[in-house]
């Protein structure tokens, strides 16, 4: 299967441009929109450090009825360890991550092109 990115892309769209950062909704095919990512593409400008920082932002959930009492649990982790590991996994058709992929790719190349000029 040769799959080419669309425009506009199908489960992924841009929300905010600034001047070295563009942010993205990559929606799950599950239509719930608490399982999208949020994703941001930025261009460090760091003259030490010449990277690109790919951050997802996304909402979990621990629902009171699982077994194990996770919320407590996941609290008194984050108490004396300082942090909390959880997953999320998002569903896409393989065209939203064709399109994902395309959309990562294509940003950072502008991005990065625009920061050479500099």
């Amino acid at each position: 299967m040769d799959l080419k990115a669309q425009q506009p892309a199908e489960g992924v769209s841009c929300t905010g441009i600034w001047d070295d950062t563009r942010s993205f909704r990559v929606s799950c095919d599950c239509t719930d929109p608490a399982h999208d990512v949020h994703m941001w593409i930025e261009v460090n400008h760091d003259s030490d450090v010449k990277e690109v920082e790919v951050g997802f932002y996304v909402e979990g959930s621990s629902p009171h009825w699982s077994p194990g009492w996770n919320r407590i649990r996941a609290a008194w982790q984050i108490l004396t360890q300082g942090y909390h590991r959880s997953e999320h996994h998002l569903l896409l058709k393989p065209q939203a991550a064709t399109n994902m992929a395309e959309a990562i790719k294509h940003h950072v190349k502008l991005l990065s092109q625009r920061d050479s000029v500099k």
